[in-house]
């Protein structure tokens, strides 16, 4: 019987972002791997790793404001690509929830890699460690057969072994970051900024229609603030969801967190080229817009009509300064390839 603990590692936090009054990587996943790369590589740049990833710009919204719209992608494709447009290679094993016949085959599959990473002192970013959350795994003892965990929050946990890909929702994921990768930083911009339009334009997966993503996203989002504002107007206080201030919070901290990465990941790799600075300022712009969003909906318990009303109007201008944003860096990318 074995066990291990990693020690000396913390929960990353983006200090210069907290000093300008943002609220820093939101995304577990994104946080989580920003905590990993933090403790082995001595730091970490978050706005290189949320704009290199395309994190910064991707926006996912649910018709009813569900904070399942943060993990509806494709996980596949998605997470490790973050880790290689990181710089590192990374071991990734996943099972959802339709593949029940291989859910044991799997379980035992990343229970042997978390162990050998952690033999190497390299955290596991693990899906629902706690609260339909990604975390880390840091630990393992074979004789308890727990595994010492850091939650989305940064708190100290256990998680049993067998709760595995089996911790409330019954789905598997698990990344280990691996040896450097050979990406050039031109590949890496340009991957970036590729699958920003991309996703833009609704070239990633989500579950349409009762989710949007990219563009159209902000349509949603800005209708389900009217929409509330409506039932408000007429009265219907009791139809709305007591969880839905809670949820506009989540929604509006992390689409606002994104935002601000992509305005200084994109200001960051501009290099005085004339379309990036222009996207740069659109970024800025959506960023702007997105801010009394996320400031009304982290303190507004109770939301107002009108205030409402307002949340929506901004979350539209948002998405226009987007729309020149996407479209600058299109160009961007057109007289790159000639």
């Amino acid at each position: 019987m074995s066990a291990k603990m990693i020690t000396g590692i913390s929960w990353f936090e983006d200090r210069k972002a907290k000093e300008k009054g943002e609220p820093g990587i939101r995304h577990s996943y994104m946080a989580s791997l920003a905590t990993t790369l933090h403790y082995l590589m001595g730091g970490v740049d978050p706005t290189w790793l949320m704009g290199t990833s395309a994190f910064a710009f991707r926006i996912i919204v649910n018709e009813v404001m569900c904070p399942s719209a943060m993990s509806v992608f494709n996980w596949t494709l998605v997470l490790p690509e973050a880790v290689e447009q990181a710089g590192f290679h990374c071991e990734y094993v996943s099972r959802l929830w339709h593949e029940a016949e291989i859910a044991e085959e799997k379980r035992f599959e990343a229970h042997s890699a978390i162990v050998e990473g952690i033999k190497r002192d390299v955290p596991a970013v693990v899906w629902d460690v706690a609260d339909a959350e990604w975390g880390l795994i840091v630990g393992y003892d074979e004789e308890g057969e727990t595994y010492d965990t850091l939650t989305w929050e940064g708190k100290p946990s256990r998680l049993p072994f067998d709760k595995l890909g089996l911790n409330g929702i019954d789905v598997l994921s698990v990344t280990i970051t691996d040896s450097l990768n050979q990406r050039s930083h031109e590949e890496v911009v340009n991957n970036s900024l590729e699958t920003a339009v991309a996703h833009a334009e609704q070239g990633e997966w989500t579950e349409r229609p009762e989710y949007q993503d990219g563009l159209p996203a902000y349509d949603l989002w800005a209708q389900l603030c009217e929409r509330w504002a409506m039932l408000l107007d007429a009265g219907k206080a009791e139809k709305i969801d007591a969880d839905l201030p809670a949820h506009a919070d989540y929604y509006a901290s992390h689409w606002y967190s994104a935002r601000c990465y992509a305005r200084d990941y994109v200001e960051s790799i501009s290099d005085g080229d004339r379309n990036l600075r222009e996207a740069f300022s659109s970024y800025k712009e959506v960023a702007s817009r997105l801010e009394p969003v996320w400031k009304y909906f982290s303190e507004a318990s109770q939301p107002e009509t009108e205030d409402l009303k307002i949340m929506a109007q901004n979350i539209r201008s948002a998405k226009s300064a987007e729309e020149k944003g996407i479209s600058q860096i299109k160009e961007y990318l057109e007289n790159a390839t000639h």
